[in-house]
């Protein structure tokens, strides 16, 4: 708190950006000029391991700048990591996440803040009109329908990183990996309360994006992940059964027609149909493994949920008697 307003945080995390930032920061700060009245502002650069100047900038930037913090990684992470340690520095009550590359416009922050005021807990950033080729578009829009389909969640875009946040949303999102695209489907997951707004989307006025097509096969296994986590993360056995249960059955009608065809044609099938019941065999033994590993991650995950701190589920707020907030 700062003069009885509530601190806004906004964090950009940057990996050679050396000729955006001082027109980013400049931007930044005049589009919350607006609503200095009512909120404090922190604003966080998080410099992930860049090989250009961008630190040497970032750090001029905050002479001028008081209200401007240089989070240095020692190498570079990625961009989820990045993202990830402006989100755990930043101090606001509300945090708004964006790029550094200027391709998200810093103009747009009050509506994101406006949708807050209105009660969300995360507000998302749909790019309605993009502007970048074909071949970021296409994948892109195939990764989103999929994504909106595992989740549940029907907003448009999750790609993006230009959002709002409520600090207490934070606290149960754990970034890993290349999740920083999940955020969305991740935060369902612990009830928030999600809505999206359109922002403005232009090409990288400098440099070359650091995305490109081979991204799009980790971008599928992520998705599977995804999948998993929303439908099976506490209850794991019931995912690894049903495959071993498939394999088994498909295993035993396998032998079942071994067996039958013996005996109706007094033919010995194991010799005539060995590769049959190589594969039946394969199947039940493999059926088994499934089982077990099934068995040992419900058991991890008990042990997991049993500690202090891991519950599966989200308490929101807690009202006393007269419908006073606790």
């Amino acid at each position: 708190m700062s003069s009885g307003r509530p601190l806004l945080s906004i964090v950009a995390p940057v990996f050679n950006e050396a000729a955006t930032l001082p027109e980013l920061v400049s931007r930044i700060v005049e589009a919350t000029r607006s609503l200095e009245d009512r909120y404090a502002f922190d604003f966080v650069l998080v410099d992930d391991g860049s090989t250009d100047t961008s630190l040497e900038v970032a750090r001029r930037l905050t002479l001028s700048e008081s209200r401007l913090r240089v989070v240095e990684l020692r190498r570079n992470f990625g961009q989820t990591a990045a993202l990830q340690a402006g989100l755990s520095a930043a101090r606001g009550e509300v945090v708004v996440s964006m790029d550094a590359d200027l391709q998200h416009f810093p103009e747009d922050i009050p509506d994101f803040v406006a949708k807050i005021e209105d009660g969300y807990d995360l507000v998302c950033g749909w790019r309605h009109q993009r502007q970048e080729g074909i071949s970021r578009r296409w994948p892109s829009y195939v990764a989103n329908r999929i994504i909106k389909r595992v989740s549940g969640l029907d907003i448009h875009d999750f790609g993006t990183t230009f959002r709002a946040y409520r600090a207490d949303l934070l606290r149960h999102l754990k970034l890993l990996g290349e999740q920083h695209r999940f955020v969305p489907a991740l935060a369902i997951l612990v009830g928030a309360r999600i809505t999206e707004i359109k922002i403005r989307n232009i090409e990288r006025p400098v440099g070359k994006s650091n995305y490109g097509i081979g991204r799009t096969l980790n971008v599928m296994l992520d998705i599977l992940f995804l999948y998993f986590a929303t439908h099976y993360l506490d209850r794991p056995l019931k995912a690894f059964g049903r495959i071993a249960i498939a394999m088994m059955l498909v295993g035993s009608t396998i032998a079942v027609w071994l067996l039958a065809s013996a005996w109706l044609t007094g033919v010995a099938t194991v010799r005539t149909h060995s590769g049959w019941f190589l594969l039946s065999i394969l199947l039940f033994l493999s059926s088994l493994q499934v089982m077990l590993v099934g068995l040992l991650a419900e058991i991890l995950v008990r042990i997991y949920y049993s500690n202090a701190g891991s519950e599966r589920y989200v308490v929101r707020k807690e009202w006393r008697q007269g419908g006073i907030e606790a």
